[in-house]
């Protein structure tokens, strides 16, 4: 038996959950070192291993990661990679142990933000932890968001639903919406990082509650305003008691269920590799920002007939998705690339290539070869290359390179 994992990793907590075992864990993100020997501890041991002077503490792992810090402990200068794969190895040890098994067979690491070099870096981590890369996949907190709700009673997404993620220092409000039609249904995520974030240490004294719950209940009305919501989520270290929160509570249950979930994003990351071992993917179309939010397609003639030739498809995870064609130009020296987004309110477009500095042979004699891949979100990478024509003409290697903003 394997165990199908998600976990949720932020710069101060990480949490695990296995959805079929039912159980979390979490701590946080602090990893200490035992001063003499080659031990390592999380979480609350973690502290209480450094306020003894037994061992050395870093914590803030993911802003280490940012900027390619090392922590020096015992006169050894260890990586923030390496630090963090200490941190996950521990974790997953201990969700194996407690569930009794010896292998992973999915795991899913969900971010804050969908950033490619945070998402490479992760990738690299869980190698040094010793798991297979390829069982690993990693998403944001929005992609999490709507395996999570998708999961729960159709009741909750009848209209929008909406998240509070309340951490130490940061305040974010998520807006899903589930559209309903003929063909595929889809799943629209939007978080967005709220300017009226403050310290949650300001909870501990009464003029501090004060002051959060009116900062809180403003943001509410400022981001629910008058539309529709199902229901609200609240989660994250501040509503681990919510008596400070009265009046943001009370404007949030105006018709509409409030619920408190703590760990949804670990929850939603295990939900989705729970899909991926079973060969899933979502039954929905998903827009979020780890997945393709525009149809990226060429127009080509097959068989004397004008076809549209789709290269990126709408709802896909975009981080390691790549996609080949070869073409053969014909009385055309450019190639147009037509980009239609999944919001009907913002326009078609087409991006035009021109091809010149590779036609330099007669016209039937070319072939070319058309790669695109995303280098951040919504960033397209387009590669045409000549491929030479057979034995008559070899490949020059001359290629042609843009980037597109979809």
């Amino acid at each position: 038996m394997a165990l199908n994992i998600g976990i949720d990793l932020c710069d101060d907590y990480i949490t695990a959950y296995s959805f079929s075992e039912k159980s979390m864990l979490s701590a946080s993100a602090v990893i200490c070192r035992n001063k003499k020997e080659d031990l390592w501890y999380i979480g609350q041991t973690a502290y209480e291993m450094a306020l003894s002077g037994t061992g050395v503490l870093t914590d803030k792992l993911l802003s280490l990661l940012k900027k390619n810090g090392t922590s020096t402990i015992a006169r050894k200068a260890y990586t923030a990679e390496q630090l963090i794969s200490k941190l996950i190895g521990t974790v997953l040890s201990q969700m194996l142990n407690g569930a009794g098994v010896e292998e992973i067979g999915r795991l899913v690491i969900a971010l804050s933000k969908a950033e490619k070099s945070d998402m490479d870096a992760i990738l690299r981590v869980v190698e040094l932890a010793g798991i297979d890369r390829q069982k690993t996949t990693i998403i944001s907190h929005e992609e999490s968001f709507i395996h999570y709700i998708m999961a729960q009673d159709k009741s909750l997404s009848y209209n929008m639903t909406g998240l509070f993620d309340l951490s130490s220092e940061t305040l974010s409000f998520f807006k899903m919406k589930v559209l309903r039609g003929t063909g595929k249904q889809s799943a629209v995520c939007d978080g967005t990082d709220l300017e009226e974030a403050f310290r949650i240490g300001i909870l501990k004294n009464e003029s501090g509650s004060e002051l959060g719950d009116r900062i809180m209940t403003d943001a509410a009305k400022k981001c629910i305003g008058n539309d529709i919501y199902s229901s609200v989520f609240i989660t994250g270290k501040g509503f681990e008691r919510t008596d400070w929160a009265k009046s943001f509570i009370a404007f949030l249950c105006k018709k509409r269920k409030v619920m408190y979930e703590p760990g949804i994003f670990a929850i939603g990351a295990a939900i989705y590799a729970d899909q991926l071992a079973a060969g899933k993917d979502s039954s929905h179309l998903l827009f979020c920002d780890t997945r393709t939010k525009s149809e990226v397609s060429l127009s080509v003639t097959v068989n004397e007939k004008l076809s549209k030739l789709i290269m990126i498809p709408q709802g896909r995870p975009w981080y390691d998705l790549s996609t080949y064609a070869e073409l053969m130009p014909r009385k055309q020296d450019y190639i147009d690339i037509d980009i239609e987004p999944s919001d009907k309110n913002k326009p078609k477009r087409t991006v035009r290539v021109d091809l010149k500095e590779l036609l330099k042979r007669p016209d039937r004699c070319i072939r070319l070869s058309v790669e695109m891949y995303f280098e951040s979100e919504g960033l397209l990478k387009l590669n045409v290359r000549d491929q030479g024509f057979g034995e008559i003409f070899t490949a020059s290697g001359d290629m042609i390179t843009e980037s597109i903003r979809l």
